[in-house]
């Protein structure tokens, strides 16, 4: 399964994309995206959490590890947001 993921901030403008990607599963998981992230796009790396507890937006909503991810969702690379 083919699975896009949406990719926002400093991780959008060093992948030069705002979406990318990854071939996992026919029935992926969170952390199976987040490893697959990993492998497929090293120069994403930077802003990847760890697969074993990251965790990733699946329809507006946070989820982790065996999160499963169905065909159609929507599925977002939130990276941490710096400020004042």
């Amino acid at each position: 399964m083919q699975v896009e993921v949406l990719i926002f901030g400093a991780a959008s403008f060093g992948a030069k994309t705002d979406r990318v990607k990854v071939e996992v599963s026919a029935a992926p998981t969170v952390r199976e995206v987040l490893a697959a992230l990993h492998a497929q796009h090293p120069a994403l790396k930077f802003a990847l959490p760890p697969p074993e507890s990251g965790r990733l937006a699946v329809n507006h909503s946070f989820a982790r590890g065996d999160h499963a991810i169905r065909p159609g969702d929507e599925v977002a690379l939130i990276t941490l947001v710096g400020g004042g």
